[in-house]
This record gives structure tokens, sequence and C-alpha cells, in this order.
């Protein structure tokens, strides 16, 4: 169920989230926010890439809105990847970063690893609910993010992908590949730049959704080709990668439409 408040939550949450530096959009932030208050399954719900803790506060705040104890997020904080945003001293990203976790009361809610996320992964034996993947956005790195953590996903679960309309290749293939393609993942979607889908792990749960996930696919995977090396490029090119991306359905999410389209965790 949506929790009681959850709208003025919402709001609160995009009112706090334009305070801080980070990339999110007023209905990322909504979004984020409904799948971390939410719990469409079992589990914890872990972060993949932190950067100054925007996206982190609001995990933390929203799933204790939900009675959740805690967030688990996971980053280097060394900005190895060349799709890491440019800011200058890296080396006061980890103190900023606990600093704002300090300053909005919740980093007693963050389980956090400064750590690379195949690192954590060695050791994680915990089931997943939400997967929030934000990190290293070439394909590499988010297909190494995705395929760690993937086997603990619990039946019922969210995988989002974080830039997936933006210039790197890494999330729209893995929307398109691993999600989309995939007949072990169920309704879809796209809202601001996340691209999302529920885990059902059954491919005869998966049938009905199909139809639309050929839809979306058809939509994202015009886009590929043109931010196949990291870039999107300038004059033609651009233009013809924001038309595409202009025809790919990402508007807001009404949460009540959002929750009867999913399925019950097995």
């Amino acid at each position: 169920m949506i929790p009681a408040g959850f709208q003025e939550h919402a709001e609160a949450m995009v009112a706090l989230a334009q305070r801080l530096e980070g990339h999110l959009t007023p209905k990322e932030v909504r979004f984020l926010s409904l799948l971390a208050a939410v719990p469409t399954a079992a589990g914890e719900v872990l972060e993949i890439g932190s950067f100054k803790g925007k996206s982190t506060i609001v995990l933390a705040k929203s799933v204790g809105l939900a009675g959740g104890a805690r967030v688990v997020a996971v980053d280097p904080l060394t900005l190895p990847s060349a799709t890491d945003p440019g800011i200058g001293d890296a080396s006061a990203l980890p103190a900023t970063l606990r600093g704002n976790l300090r300053a909005h009361g919740v980093e007693g809610s963050v389980e956090f690893h400064e750590m690379r996320s195949e690192d954590l992964g060695r050791t994680w034996d915990r089931r997943l609910r939400l997967l929030w993947i934000d990190g290293d956005h070439t394909y590499a790195g988010a297909r190494r993010d995705f395929e760690t953590f993937a086997p603990f996903l619990s039946p019922g679960a969210i995988v989002a992908f974080h830039d997936t309309l933006h210039r790197f290749d890494g999330p729209v293939r893995m929307v398109c590949e691993s999600l989309l393609l995939s007949d072990r993942f169920g309704v879809c979607g796209v809202c601001g730049s996340i691209g999302w889908s529920q885990f059902l792990g059954d491919a005869r749960r998966v049938e009905q959704h199909w139809p639309a996930k050929r839809r979306l696919y058809g939509q994202l995977s015009r886009l590929i080709p043109h931010v196949a090396t990291h870039r999107s490029g300038g004059g033609l090119n651009r233009l013809w990668f924001e038309v595409k991306r202009a025809l790919v359905p990402h508007g807001d999410v009404d949460p009540a439409r959002w929750l009867s389209s999913l399925q019950p965790g097995a």
C-alpha cells in the first residue's frame, strides 16, 4: 500500500533535493521516493553510486516512511569512471557525502560501503527489494553492477537505472537488453531518465507484459547508436538523439496507477 501522507512526503523530498548537489529532476525524486516507500517484495534497498548523497537521502527518508530501518549504499568515492561528473577536488567527496547524510538526519539509516560495487558483491548475501543503479554509466560498468546483484532480487523487486535517456550507453543498453528483452522482468517504464522494471523471475508471469515491453524496446533501442561511444556528438547526430529521446514516454508516474500495474511477489 502507498503510505499515508506520501504525496506530502514526495513534495518535501523534491524541495529537499533542490538544496542538494546532484542530478535528479523533480519527477525522478518523486518516483525514487515511491520506489523506496512502497515495498514490492521482501529485502533490502541497495543504491549503487551515491556521489554527494542526494538520492541516498531521498531513499533513506522514504524507506523510513514505509517503516524500514535502512538503505544500503556503495560508492568508492574516487570518481574512477569516465562517465563520472567532474567536481574538481575528489578528495573532499567522502567528507561531503557523510556531512550531507549527517545534516539531514539519515546517517544512522544508511549502511554505507566505501568500495566498488563488485567488491561488496563478493560478500553480499541478502535479498533485494529495490536495486537502484546510478554508478559507472559505461556499458561494462552498468552491466557489472546489474549482474553482480541481480541474483539477489526477490520476486516482485524493482530494478531501476538512472540516466537511461542521457548520453552514456550503459543504462539504456542494460534496460533494453537485461530488462526489456528478459523473460524474468515484467511491467516496465521510464520516468524522467529512470528506466525501471519489476523482477518476476517466471516467464509465465511475464507473458502478459511482452507487448508493452516490445513497444518500449522499440522506442529506447533507437537511442543506442547515438550514445554507443559514450557521447551523442554534435550536429545532426545530436539532433536525431534529441528527437528520438522525446518520443520515449518518460513523464510523471501516478502512484496509484503504478502500484496497480505491479504483480505481487511470489
